[in-house]
């Protein structure tokens, strides 16, 4: 597999990745007090939360267990736990915690996106675009929906159909990083750079660009042979040794990549 097909599925997981975190998507069940659960949420299960945003993934998981244990039936916590397997690579586990999340209220969201986000992950795709699509049947214009079931056709070698989904995306999404970075991306790896470069560039240009669209575009330009351009956003963030690579690697690529009206030979 191509090693660039990570960089989308690297775009879908920073998407995805705290979906477990945010206490509103939590059932109250009968046996949970008004009073309890809003202590749940001002305490500990907001301290888990934010420990899992900073990457402390020790403490994250430490504190989710024990809400687990205390709090069996609310929803945020086995998301927040099965957060904290996935971004420590212990997917057969955060897949289990997923299911307990799903099972508590299985018409919300969260756990399903967590689940299908996981299939990808452990490039199951075959569950996971089943996984989107059932989720886009429901709401067909849910954005991480989509970049995720664009990011399962990329990597299943469909590159149409998946940039085909992306610009259904950002028809109602125009702003949409998630759908603008793996549409350009898409392109680019396809061999049409220059494309890649305009859905890159939008309608903000890349000054305030977040870190994989500007690699993105840089790649772009890369394979154009816009090392000049590549190397000016590079040097915003890395340094001159690491840009060198990246430039030595990108005319690596333009020798492989089949530019429109080109020959694969």
């Amino acid at each position: 597999m191509s090693p660039f097909l990570i960089r989308p599925l690297i775009w879908l997981t920073a998407s995805l990745a705290m979906a477990g975190c945010v206490p509103k998507h939590a059932e109250v069940r009968p046996t949970q007090t008004v009073v309890d659960q809003a202590a749940l949420e001002a305490g500990d299960l907001r301290i888990a939360a934010s420990a899992l945003q900073s990457g402390d993934l020790r403490v994250a998981r430490s504190l989710y267990q024990d809400l687990a244990r205390s709090h069996p039936d609310n929803q945020a916590v086995w998301l927040g736990l099965g957060d904290t397997y996935f971004l420590a690579g212990e997917f057969d586990t955060a897949g289990t915690a997923y299911a307990k999340a799903e099972a508590i209220d299985p018409t919300l969201m969260a756990p399903r996106l967590a689940q299908a986000r996981l299939a990808v992950r452990m490039r199951n795709l075959d569950d996971a675009r089943a996984r989107f699509q059932a989720i886009l049947a429901e709401e067909p214009d849910l954005s991480v929906a989509l970049a995720g079931l664009g990011v399962v056709y990329d990597l299943s070698g469909q590159p149409a159909q998946a940039q085909a989904i992306y610009r259904k995306g950002l028809a109602t999404h125009p702003g949409d990083e998630a759908l603008r970075n793996n549409l350009g991306l898409s392109l680019a790896l396809q061999g049409k750079a220059r494309e890649a470069i305009n859905v890159l560039l939008g309608h903000d240009g890349v000054s305030n660009s977040l870190p994989q669209r500007r690699d993105n575009l840089a790649l772009a330009y890369g394979l154009l042979g816009r090392e000049d351009a590549a190397k000016n956003i590079l040097l915003g963030t890395q340094p001159s040794g690491q840009v060198q690579d990246n430039l030595d690697f990108y005319r690596y690529l333009r020798e492989r990549v089949v530019q429109p009206g080109k020959s694969a030979g």
